[in-house]
């Protein structure tokens, strides 16, 4: 073999790998194919040991600060233990991870105004998960894949809540004037301190890297499951800022602009994650009551409507949120404190008063029409959901902006 060759095959496996990297980082991934891989990944999370949530986790991080300073006595598993709390970092770090591998990651400041939005959504959204015993995704994808009818329900409370918050922001614009309190001029921050777009995917892969050996520290310590959902959490992440997956669009676009593409995706995820669920859980190799949350119908109906409002003000569901903190958006920062916050002290208020029983209670889909009807309707509400999405994309009539 000579010199010349040994060049040209360098040459064609480094052109190989770039052109690799560009397809998976340089290229934003189609929706859909973030509904499908979520969708698996939910499976594989209930298989390996409970479902994808991130109320719960966030919730920890609200109680911890709160005991913490004396508002709430409660024994608190410190945020780096929680499982669920780490799955959210993962998530966190994941969405950093894969903006800086595409080049993408930038500190994005928002006006006051807006900032004001993202905290009073994040409220609103805390107060909803509490209601509902979980966010869109606790509340809403992974209970309606565990045959739930709390999650059907919430699903309803979400698609009202994302129309009544659209209609807000709709009369915001129309009514509200861009006073200097609103309409001030956004302070430009300067990215190329950190991370550089020449240097952002060395960083990139330095923090993905070093992600790993925080996976094994768990596991010597005796916390795999905590390994392993922080394993899940960075995958999470990456798929979902790749495909920019939301749940805000997949409730609110439909009503904004037409467009059905999130909601096509979220369909998919849907019905894959339940027919895994229900093979696990018909199987018996996962218990049948797990994700089958109480709040049937009052708690998830009120509780989805009030997230789905907070969510169209802050522009973010639960793991939009997380996500999209990731990769820099300050305004999703400030939805992730409140949301943190009024999850734990509404939820605790709701205990402690007592309400919290009366919310509802868990309605096992299969307890009341066998297996495979549960099945054949959750996959037929999720199929009118998308011919609905799919009528409205082209005749617009549900379109209020």
């Amino acid at each position: 073999m000579t010199s010349d060759t040994t060049a040209e095959d360098s040459d064609s496996i480094s052109a190989a790998f770039r052109n690799g990297y560009e397809r998976v980082f340089g290229k934003q991934w189609p929706i859909w194919v973030g509904g499908l891989l979520l969708g698996i990944g939910n499976v594989f999370l209930f298989a390996f040991d409970r479902p994808w949530t991130v109320s719960n986790g966030v919730r920890n991080w609200g109680d911890w600060i709160f005991n913490e300073i004396g508002v709430i006595q409660i024994n608190v598993l410190p945020p780096n233990l929680f499982s669920s709390s780490v799955l959210c970092f993962g998530m966190i770090i994941g969405a950093l991870v894969a903006a800086l591998l595409g080049r993408q990651f930038q500190v994005r400041m928002a006006p006051a105004r807006e900032l004001f939005k993202g905290l009073f959504g994040g409220a609103l959204m805390g107060i909803g998960a509490a209601l509902a015993f979980g966010c869109n995704i606790g509340g809403f994808f992974s209970a309606i894949s565990a045959l739930s009818m709390a999650g059907v329900a919430m699903m309803f409370g979400l698609g009202i809540g994302a129309f009544v918050g659209l209609k807000l922001l709709v009369w915001e614009i129309e009514y509200l004037p861009a006073t200097s309190w609103g309409a001030q001029k956004v302070p430009k921050v300067d990215n190329t301190s950190g991370a550089s777009s020449k240097t952002q995917p060395i960083v990139g892969l330095v923090i993905l890297i070093l992600s790993i050996p925080m996976m094994l520290t768990y596991d010597a310590y005796d916390y795999p499951v905590s390994g392993g959902f922080l394993l899940f959490g960075l995958l999470i992440g990456i798929v979902m800022q790749r495909s920019r997956f939301c749940f805000v669009r997949a409730f609110r676009d439909p009503f904004m602009t037409g467009d059905a593409e999130a909601t096509k995706a979220v369909v998919l995820a849907v019905i894959i994650s339940v027919t895994g669920f229900t093979i696990l859980k018909w199987t018996d190799l996962r218990s049948w009551d797990v994700a089958v949350q109480p709040g049937f119908w009052i708690g998830s109906l009120m509780g989805g409507i009030i997230f789905g409002i907070g969510m169209s003000f802050s522009g973010g569901c639960a793991s939009g949120t997380i996500w999209r903190a990731g990769e820099g958006q300050v305004k999703l920062w400030d939805t992730l404190v409140t949301f943190a916050l009024s999850t734990s002290y509404f939820r605790d208020w709701l205990v402690s008063s007592g309400l919290r029983s009366r919310l509802g209670e868990e309605l096992f889909l299969p307890d009341l029409i066998g297996w495979k009807m549960a099945l054949i309707i959750i996959i037929a509400i999720m199929f009118l959901w998308y011919l609905l999405a799919v009528w409205n994309g082209i005749s617009k009539k549900l379109v209020v902006v």
